[in-house]
């Protein structure tokens, strides 16, 4: 059956009367403000009803509304599931069946071209992740508050990347998005017409003033420290092709003074055999949080 014929059939009946009622009820009404409050609230009503029965034609379609290309991906995902499984026995998620210790709250883009193995090759149990498109704070506010305030991470990263195309939206004029995309978008505060490099890089420094404004407390007494990054897979910045460098450490954004942070000395010394007991030390040992997230 055609949508508009099962609109019809379903919704003719419901619709009809409470127009006619609405019509009836609204424009005799004395006060304009009453009537169009009135009208809106209708509207929204209607609205409402339309969608349900579009939901519901939808759900009959069955196979007819597949996705073409969808059944591949899903039996890859389920695949890949199943091959985890069998790989990962039960003592593998015995440190997770009843908390999470992350040691790290990580604010990144959801463009999938930022790989989370790149930044942790371990990353289960170890990051939080955050994601949104522009890798913001102001859009995933809750989400990084309970890393910082329940999960008390000690690091609160946050990973632009190159060739970021909520950057290029944002720098450019998005009127014709919709509006949930032009909501995110209007909270990032870059330069117009510059979708490069600078306003990655802007935009990763404006998060970062952003979340020391917001979580100056625990940055000020030490339990908090507050980086941002760029990843950069097309080697845009020179430093080599995949490699994630950090541009902004609690503020300081001047390469040369990062360079000389006691915190940046020694990263790329060989990691020490004994630091998987380590980090599973830390994560027994870190403060459980109040409740599931």
């Amino acid at each position: 059956m055609k949508l508009s014929v099962w609109l019809a059939v379903l919704g003719y009946g419901l619709i009809f009367p409470t127009l006619h009622g609405m019509s009836t009820a609204v424009f005799a009404a004395d006060e304009p403000a009453l009537a169009t409050s009135a009208s809106e609230a209708e509207k929204e009503r209607i609205r409402a009803i339309v969608k349900e029965i579009v939901r519901e034609y939808t759900a009959s379609l069955g196979d007819r509304q597949t996705t073409p290309g969808a059944k591949d991906i899903v039996r890859e995902i389920t695949q890949s599931n199943r091959n985890f499984i069998r790989t990962h026995g039960p003592e593998y998620y015995k440190p997770f069946l009843n908390s999470q210790h992350p040691r790290a709250t990580v604010v990144t883009c959801s463009d999938s071209r930022v790989h989370t193995h790149a930044l942790d090759a371990t990353p289960d149990g170890d990051l939080f992740m955050v994601r949104n498109i522009g890798n913001q704070i102001a859009t995933a506010e809750g989400s990084v508050e309970y890393g910082v305030h329940h999960l008390h991470t000690p690091l609160l990263l946050i990973v632009g990347h190159v060739a970021c195309g909520a950057i290029k939206a944002a720098s450019a004029d998005y009127g014709k998005e919709s509006p949930g995309i032009r909501r995110e978008l209007d909270t990032l505060q870059v330069a117009k017409g510059d979708a490069g490099l600078n306003s990655i890089k802007q935009n990763v420094n404006n998060q970062v003033r952003l979340a020391l404004g917001k979580f100056e407390t625990e940055v000020m007494s030490g339990h908090l420290t507050v980086m941002g990054a760029v990843y950069d897979f097309k080697n845009e910045m020179k430093l080599g092709q995949g490699r994630l460098n950090i541009v902004n450490v609690n503020g300081e954004t001047d390469p040369a003074r990062i360079a000389k942070l006691e915190l940046m000395q020694g990263l790329d010394a060989p990691v020490s055999k004994a630091a998987a007991p380590r980090k599973a030390a830390a994560k027994e040992a870190s403060p459980k949080e109040p409740a599931e997230h």
